[in-house]
C-alpha cells in the first residue's frame, strides 16, 4: 500500500493541464517562429490546392517549387538561414507570402503539442517569441 506521500504526487486522470487558466499571446509579426532554426512544416492536401491557388499555380508546380521531403516528411522548403521559402524579411518589415492561406501548422503557434507540454518548454520558447506571455488571453478550449 502506498503511503500519503507517494499518493499525493500522482495526479488523478482527470486533472486539467498546466495551462487550464489560458495563456497570453499576440503575434507581434517578428518572423522568428518562421525561421532561424531547422524544422518541419507539413501540410494537408487541402491545404497544398489553397496555397497553390493562392499562387496561381497547379498543385504539382507548387510541390516542385516549394516544398521537399525533409525527415521523411514532405515540407515547405526553408533557405539556408533555415527562414520558411515564403517568409520575406526587409529591413523593418516581415510578411508571410502565404499569410492568408499558411497551413494549420502555422495557424496554431504557439499552441503547439511540444510547446504546451510543461511550463517550463513554455517559458524556453517565450524567451524566442516576444508574442508569448503578451497580449489577449486564450481560453484552454481556444488552445485545444
Amino acid at each position: 500500500m502506498a503511503n500519503q506521500s507517494e499518493t499525493s504526487n500522482i495526479e488523478p486522470e482527470s486533472a486539467l493541464p498546466w495551462y487550464a487558466s489560458g495563456l497570453r499571446f499576440s503575434c507581434v509579426g517578428c518572423g522568428d517562429c518562421c525561421g532561424r532554426e531547422p524544422g518541419v512544416v507539413e501540410f494537408s492536401p487541402d491545404e497544398e490546392r489553397s496555397m497553390a491557388d493562392f499562387l496561381d499555380i497547379t498543385p504539382e508546380e507548387f510541390r516542385i517549387t516549394y516544398t521537399w521531403q525533409k525527415y521523411g516528411v514532405l515540407s515547405l522548403r526553408e533557405r539556408e538561414n533555415y527562414d520558411c521559402v515564403f517568409l520575406h524579411r526587409q529591413q523593418n518589415c516581415v510578411r508571410c507570402k502565404i499569410y492568408p492561406v499558411r497551413p494549420e501548422q502555422c495557424r496554431s503557434f504557439p499552441f503547439w503539442p511540444e510547446i504546451l507540454k510543461n511550463k517550463l518548454e513554455w517559458d524556453k520558447y517565450s524567451l524566442l517569441c516576444p508574442g508569448m506571455n503578451r497580449g489577449p488571453l486564450h481560453k484552454f478550449l481556444e488552445i485545444n
